[in-house]
């Protein structure tokens, strides 16, 4: 893997950020949140999971170690925490979106709140394949809630990846809510031969090998941010520490555009029933 750019010298400058994220299909801001807040937003996550039993210890030598036996993932109900809100809906980050899109914004109301546990990785994906309904115009904030080392194992993009029409024409046409009425049980995706939920199944070696692609990444700090687009291809592989790896996903479009209804309102209704769609397969 390859480093990721620091694109935190162009922060006030939205035409240059435009310019990269184009070339990129992503902008990564070392530092870009503030430390301290992020920093109570880990305190908050830490907290609660202690109260649950599954971590050793909020801080001291067991801070975030997971006890042996549990199993963590994803915990997007931790992302009411006010500490955790705080974070993902400040103001800061309101106005670069306003600045990166040139208009007014609207934040989905959804928060995806990743405790990925020791073992636990995010297949490759595009984004647009669970939130595709509304615009594509829709950008990924990633933040992480931990300072993460190679150990822990952080996202990574794999660069140019927006741009690959072949796969945009195809796979990111996916939507994984949809099934297949004339095959009871089988969603769309697996119908055309996708063996994971949304993501595609290839070894990250093998994709970048495909594409002549490079995946990229970077030791990740709390108060960082790695902000890209629904077509940019990301994952992350193993936590291979013993301790819990916080991170959420927010996303963020142009107010004017069409909004997926999935992951908007008071109670959004994210995957599942509510949101199912059928089609002949």
């Amino acid at each position: 893997m390859g480093m990721l750019c620091d694109s935190s010298g162009m922060a006030g400058d939205p035409e240059a950020l435009r310019a990269e994220l184009d070339r990129t299909g992503c902008l990564y801001l070392p530092g870009f949140l503030d430390v301290e807040e992020v920093r109570a937003g880990r305190r908050a996550l830490l907290g609660a999971l202690f109260q649950e039993g599954l971590i050793e210890a909020v801080e001291g030598p067991g801070e975030a170690v997971v006890k042996p036996g549990v199993e963590l993932a994803f915990r997007p109900d931790l992302a009411a925490l006010h500490e955790v809100h705080s974070v993902v809906r400040c103001s800061r980050l309101a106005g670069f979106y306003e600045a990166l899109f040139g208009e007014p914004i609207l934040r989905y109301d959804f928060t995806w709140l990743r405790a990925a546990g020791p073992g636990v990785a995010t297949k490759p994906h595009y984004d647009i394949v669970y939130m595709g309904r509304g615009t594509d115009r829709v950008m990924t904030a990633w933040i992480p809630f931990s300072d993460i080392g190679w150990e822990e194992s952080g996202l990574a993009i794999l660069e140019g990846s927006h741009r690959l029409e072949e796969l945009k024409s195809t796979y990111g046409r996916l939507d994984v809510d949809v099934a297949c009425s004339n095959k009871p049980g089988v969603a769309a995706w697996q119908d055309q031969g996708y063996t994971a939920f949304g993501a595609l199944s290839d070894p990250v070696d093998v994709l970048a090998a495909r594409f002549g692609l490079t995946w990229a990444t970077a030791p990740f700090r709390m108060g960082d941010l790695l902000t890209f687009t629904m077509h940019t291809l990301h994952c992350s592989t193993d936590n291979r520490s013993n301790r819990v790896r916080l991170s959420t996903d927010s996303r963020t479009q142009p107010a004017s555009l069409p909004a997926d209804e999935r992951w908007i309102g008071k109670s959004p209704i994210g995957h599942g029933p509510a949101a199912r769609r059928e089609m002949i397969c």
